[in-house]
């Protein structure tokens, strides 16, 4: 049977419309959009502002997956090293804040060496305890002029092995090297004694110095005092026979430099003993002393020591001394007394 339109218009009138089941699902979907845009603005709002909390650092790690569980291996982070281009920026950097090249005040050359011609000579240790390392030339330039003879002081005239020298400046060049301990060291002890027998009688106008050597070169110098000549007061004699007790012997033998020490004091007298005439000075070297000592008007004489009856006649000691107005004197060391040196043993 078909329905009738009365029936049809009633079954319209009562449906719900469809409009009205829709708007609560609109509502809904739109609470739930703005709901988590609330919240992605608050997430990104905290991250913008921080927590305030301290950085921590953190690390990178791989996960290895094994059969039955994982394992976690933290992975050290790796810096790139600068590229050229950054390093070339950083170089580039640094020297514009370096000072400029001009602004290094000049070196007072005139200044430098006047201060290095007024100080008597560099010293190297106390002069009184261990071995200065000066070479013969350590006053000078080594061109051979040397100082100019000081004027005035008492003249005098002292004594060494039978051997006279006159004048006010007097330097005594002593060799200590090795061979000198022969004979049960009856050499050094007998060049000790006859020294400072010399040496007491100078007077106190009177100036000197003592350089014993070997393969170098140990002048006497006064603890405060740069090396200089020394005056002949009773303390600084008293000094000097102090220094020359306490000298051991050792070592090889160099006679240029001793000798050149001592002309570069610009003395009236040097003394020179040794007990080798091998090695000898060469033409040359002997040539060279002799020029140095005729610019300081010095004279040399020298003492040989030897086991033989008399000396060679080809010794350089007695060419050294014949070619610089000096005597030569050879002293047979078997017929040393071996007596006490300055009064004790």
């Amino acid at each position: 049977m078909s329905k009738s339109p009365r029936t049809n218009a009633a079954e319209a009138v009562s449906a719900p419309p469809v409009r009205s089941r829709q708007t609560p699902a609109m509502m809904l979907s739109f609470g739930l959009h703005l709901a988590l845009l609330c919240a992605l603005f608050w997430v990104a709002s905290s991250v913008t502002k921080g927590t305030g909390e301290v950085d921590r650092q953190i690390g990178i790690a791989m996960i290895h997956q094994l059969p039955d569980r994982e394992t976690y291996v933290e992975v050290e982070a790796k810096v790139d090293a600068p590229t050229d281009i950054e390093a070339t920026e950083v170089s580039s950097s640094s020297a514009a804040a370096a000072p400029p090249a001009d602004i290094t005040p000049p070196i007072d050359l005139e200044g430098i060496l006047s201060a290095m011609k007024s100080t008597p000579a560099p010293v190297s240790g106390s002069g009184l305890v261990g071995d200065s390392q000066l070479s013969g030339d350590a006053f000078g330039d080594g061109s051979g002029t040397g100082p100019m003879k000081p004027v005035g002081g008492k003249k005098g005239t002292t004594r060494l092995f039978g051997v006279s020298g006159s004048g006010s400046r007097f330097v005594y060049v002593m060799d200590r090297s090795d061979s000198m301990n022969g004979f049960g060291g009856l050499p050094l002890r007998s060049a000790k004694k006859e020294l400072i027998r010399s040496l007491n009688s100078l007077q106190e106008e009177q100036q000197f110095q003592i350089i014993f050597y070997n393969e170098g070169v140990k002048p006497f110098r006064m603890a405060g005092h740069p090396l200089q000549m020394v005056s002949g007061e009773k303390g600084h004699l008293k000094r000097a026979e102090d220094y020359v007790k306490a000298i051991r012997a050792f070592g090889g033998t160099k006679h240029k430099s001793a000798l050149l020490m001592a002309l570069r004091m610009a003395p009236d007298v040097i003394f020179f003993m040794t007990d080798a005439h091998v090695p000898r000075l060469s033409r040359g070297e002997l040539a060279d002393v002799q020029r140095r000592a005729q610019r300081s008007g010095t004279t040399i004489h020298t003492v040989e020591f030897g086991s033989q009856a008399s000396g060679s006649p080809v010794s350089f000691l007695r060419d050294l001394a014949a070619m610089n107005n000096g005597q030569y004197q050879y002293v047979d060391v078997r017929r040393l007394g071996g007596g006490p040196i300055g009064g004790t043993q």
